[in-house]
């Protein structure tokens, strides 16, 4: 089985390349390779024509769709670029995909819903995205559903990883900096940290990705919490003397909004493949510790 990752240099991208490794792994992203050990392609895929020449090249049989404009607060600003990554560029990807025969896997994200409902939000609920990055994540889910041969949107919540930009790696330096943070606490949700994230996406490509058609998935660390409680969480050990300020999201003020609620409901992918991970904070306390090990 030959796996192409998109987006191999990234938080999530890195953590795949090291638990897909017993398969053949290529990447492919627009920065310069970080993994030695695999085939890559250098390609930006909003260029078309770069990622069909890639994809042809490698020749995978699974993608795993990794690559994206995250920042939320840039997307909202960029809202061109935004469209022009996440969602030409997954049509580019899976458009590639389909002529080479390859079952794609697609990460989307809980900011497709709009954060009204009280209860934690399953697969047949209906999106509507607050922001410009959840509608062009939504956007590109929908050209998946309609158009392409094989594929697995799953969404996913708050990544935090080893390999890249995140809320807790943030929140540690600013602790470093400062005396006291205004954290919002009106925003539900559910840290995922990615290298459980990556042993959960093995286990659906192992045992799911001979299955043609669309398939819709959520997928994240169990439990709930907001950013406050989290960062309360992952200081009280490190800074137990930094001062947390509860705001709510409309003190903060950010270009974009965001929901108020965005847990998922999860048991889908419980009951067809067995996957559940851990607690978000039983997940927080390894990543804080492998964080430690490095400083």
């Amino acid at each position: 089985m030959r796996i192409l990752i998109t987006g191999s240099n990234g938080m999530l991208g890195s953590d795949l390349v090291a638990e897909l490794a017993p398969y053949e792994i290529c990447g492919l992203d627009r920065h310069n390779n970080r993994h030695s050990q695999i085939q890559y392609e250098q390609v930006d895929i909003t260029d078309r024509t770069a990622v069909l020449k890639a994809v042809t090249l490698l020749k995978p049989s699974i993608i795993v769709h990794a690559a994206a404009f995250t920042d939320v607060d840039e997307c909202e600003l960029n809202p061109t670029q935004a469209f022009s990554v996440n969602s030409k560029g997954t049509q580019w990807v899976a458009e590639a995909g389909d002529s080479c025969g390859a079952t794609l896997f697609f990460m989307s994200t809980d900011y497709v819903f709009d954060g009204t409902k009280q209860l934690p939000y399953n697969e047949e609920d209906k999106p509507n995205p607050l922001s410009v990055y959840g509608r062009s994540k939504f956007q590109a889910e929908e050209f998946l559903k309609s158009k392409c041969r094989s594929s697995w949107i799953l969404r996913t919540s708050w990544l935090f990883g080893m390999n890249g930009k995140n809320f807790f790696r943030t929140i540690a330096q600013l602790a470093r900096e400062k005396k006291e943070l205004r954290i919002v606490d009106d925003q539900r949700g559910v840290p995922t940290y990615t290298k459980d994230l990556a042993k959960a996406i093995r286990i659906l490509i192992e045992r799911g990705s001979r299955a043609k058609g669309y398939h819709l998935y959520h997928i994240a660390n169990t439990g709930e919490t907001t950013w406050f409680q989290a960062a309360k969480k992952f200081l009280e050990k490190t800074c137990p003397d930094i001062k947390l300020i509860p705001i709510s999201s409309q003190e903060l003020n950010r270009p974009a909004k965001r929901p108020l609620n965005s847990v998922f409901n999860m048991e889908r992918i419980k009951k067809d493949f067995g996957i559940q991970l851990r607690r978000w904070d039983e997940a927080l306390l390894q990543f804080q510790s492998e964080v430690l090990k490095k400083e």
